[in-house]
């Protein structure tokens, strides 16, 4: 470390040889100065760590420009020179303030190798005592100086305003030893060496009840002290005791009004009805859930917090990490999903999600409906329009053709003479009343499609229903008695079953058997197949089978099926072969199944 001198002697010589020798002999940046005036001057531009001034100058002499500078506080290292040894110059010069005195001798190395050396730790010295006196002096922290029989010597003032002394002099020689504040344990801890640390309540009610000192304040404020043991001369003596305090009133304030902010929080978070997940953004991982959070999923709080919300959420893992972030910035507060239960049923929600700071983190707050019953009644809107508007073209369109048709048959029948040709037109128009009723029945039951909502159906039950409604006579129905399969359908679905054992047993020919089974696909959706040993379905027959008026028996039967599954979104095709039997498969999508 370089320390940075300035010289001052009227001798331009002396000052020359003085920054030479100086910075030789030593860590030292000299600058030189041959007046008091111009010295001031500097001062005011520069720091210097010391000053080395001639005693006899003209104009100006060393001593009174040491007393101009202490005259106004300041307190850098002084040093006297001199080519005078005379005694009361000596004596006025340390009363005045300087540090060190130096009579020139014939020998300028000598002088300055000297004046080197008691530079280094005069300059070392006089900072720490100026940096101790800036951190006593300025330390928001109270500070108190005690001698060794723990009479109160200084105090900092941070110390007088928390304590509510206005002079020092109102607490001069306080006993630390009688203060009542102070813990027992503490004091008898201090009178044996040790250093003590502890926080407590002050009371400055009992201040004023023991009449130890006047103070403007009353009550009790919270405090931290630490009382450490000084030693001045040998390490093992007790030469005095420095204590430090902090007020930690408005912190335990603080403490206290957060924790009752958590315990709010906590309440509002546990006993909430809705479901509700504390989420890393950065993460996904799943940080806290309520109550309502593990009923509603189906996981122990323990399983919730140690998986994180991709196990849930059924977007894919790039996508959920794009809406907490549009969540994280504010962009969206408000999201459709579909989160995945326990038990694998996937649920429609209404995710509302925003950041807030937990333990210093930044985390996502989410709040989730279960909308999927709402969802169902839309889709039921829409299932309803689309088949008021189905009813409305068979109506308009199958009905009227067919009427038409049936007026025509009866025209001719009533200008035909030949009781043979009136006959034959009397059978067309009843063919023609037939298919009026048929159209009419099947309105009835499209009307009933989608009025009720989806439930769940337990398939060995409907299988089994389904035979019982159906003249097997020698047919058997086969399906599989270790799992069970668990559907959500419309109500109607024992129809579907009922339908495709009806064709499978009217239009199969050979039939024996009728099988269930089912399989997972990778995109975790279930395919169910029900097939028979029948004679088939013609690959010219198999894209028509579902359309309205196809097949032996108008078709409507598999129509009516193909709109009874797609409610909850069943899709059906047939994919056996002709000769082999039929096979129908329904591809039922994840969330709408369970296997239990």
């Amino acid at each position: 470390m370089i320390f940075s001198l300035l010289f001052v002697d009227d001798d331009p010589e002396i000052c020359s040889i003085a920054k030479t020798f100086l910075e030789k002999t030593g860590p030292f940046k000299v600058t030189t100065s041959e007046s008091v005036k111009k010295s001031k001057r500097l001062l005011k531009k520069y720091h210097y760590d010391a000053i080395i001034s001639d005693f006899d100058m003209p104009v100006t002499d060393g001593l009174t420009f040491l007393r101009s500078l202490r005259s106004k506080g300041n307190k850098i290292p002084f040093v006297i020179l001199t080519g005078k040894g005379n005694d009361q110059v000596i004596i006025d010069a340390l009363n005045s303030g300087a540090d060190l005195y130096f009579v020139k001798t014939d020998s300028p190395k000598d002088l300055f190798y000297q004046l080197s050396e008691k530079l280094i730790p005069l300059i070392r010295s006089k900072q720490a005592e100026i940096i101790f006196h800036e951190i006593f002096t300025q330390s928001p922290i109270a500070i108190e100086l005690f001698n060794s029989d723990g009479k109160l010597l200084q105090v900092n003032k941070a110390c007088l305003d928390l304590f509510g002394v206005v002079h020092q002099k109102e607490i001069a020689m306080f006993d630390l030893f009688q203060d009542p504040n102070v813990p027992e344990g503490a004091l008898k801890q201090l009178k044996t060496g040790e250093r003590v640390e502890y926080s407590t309540s002050f009371d400055f009610d009992l201040v004023q009840q023991h009449t130890l000192y006047k103070t403007t304040k009353t009550g009790q404020i919270d405090i931290h002290v630490q009382i450490t043991p000084i030693s001045l001369s040998y390490p093992d003596i007790t030469g005095g005791y420095l204590v430090q305090i902090q007020d930690l009133t408005e912190q335990k304030k603080s403490e206290m009004a957060l924790k009752s902010s958590e315990e709010r929080y906590r309440s509002i978070f546990s006993n909430n009805h809705s479901v509700m997940l504390i989420i890393s953004p950065d993460t996904g991982a799943i940080l806290d859930a309520n109550p309502a959070a593990c009923s509603y999923y189906g996981y122990t709080h323990e399983e919730l917090t140690h998986m994180d919300i991709t196990r849930i959420n059924c977007l894919s893992r790039d996508e959920i990490f794009q809406e907490m972030e549009r969540a994280r910035k504010e962009e969206r507060n408000f999201f459709y999903f579909r989160h995945r239960l326990a038990s694998g049923e996937i649920r429609e929600v209404e995710v509302h999600s925003g950041p807030i700071v937990l333990d210093q983190a930044q985390v996502l707050y989410s709040i989730i409906h279960d909308i999927t019953e709402k969802k169902r009644i839309e889709d039921a809107l829409v299932t309803a329009n689309k088949k008021l508007n189905m009813l409305s073209s068979i109506t308009r369109h199958d009905i009227l053709n067919v009427l038409t048709a049936l007026t025509g048959y009866l025209e001719f029948a009533a200008t035909e003479t030949s009781i043979e040709e009136a006959r034959i037109f009397i059978q067309k128009s009843q063919v023609a009343a037939r298919s009026i009723r048929h159209h009419i029945e099947f309105t009835r039951d499209y009307q009933d499609l989608g009025s009720k909502e989806p439930v769940w159906h337990d398939i060995r039950a409907v299988l089994k229903n389904s035979a019982a409604l159906v003249n097997t006579r020698q047919v058997s129905i086969e399906f599989d008695t270790d799992t069970r399969l668990v559907v959500l359908a419309d109500p109607l679905l024992l129809k579907v079953i009922y339908n495709l054992m009806e064709n499978a047993i009217r239009h199969g020919g050979t039939v024996t058997r009728i099988t269930s089974s089912w399989s997972r696909n990778p995109d975790h959706s279930l395919s169910w197949i029900i097939e028979d040993d029948g004679v088939g379905i013609p690959p010219s027959m198999k894209k028509h089978i579902f359309s309205r008026e196809v097949g032996k028996n108008t078709g409507l039967g598999l129509f009516l099926a193909r709109e009874i599954l797609a409610i909850t979104g069943i899709t059906i095709e047939e994919t056996g072969t002709e000769g082999k039997g039929a096979q129908f498969i329904m591809r039922i999508p994840e969330g709408k199944y369970r296997i239990e």
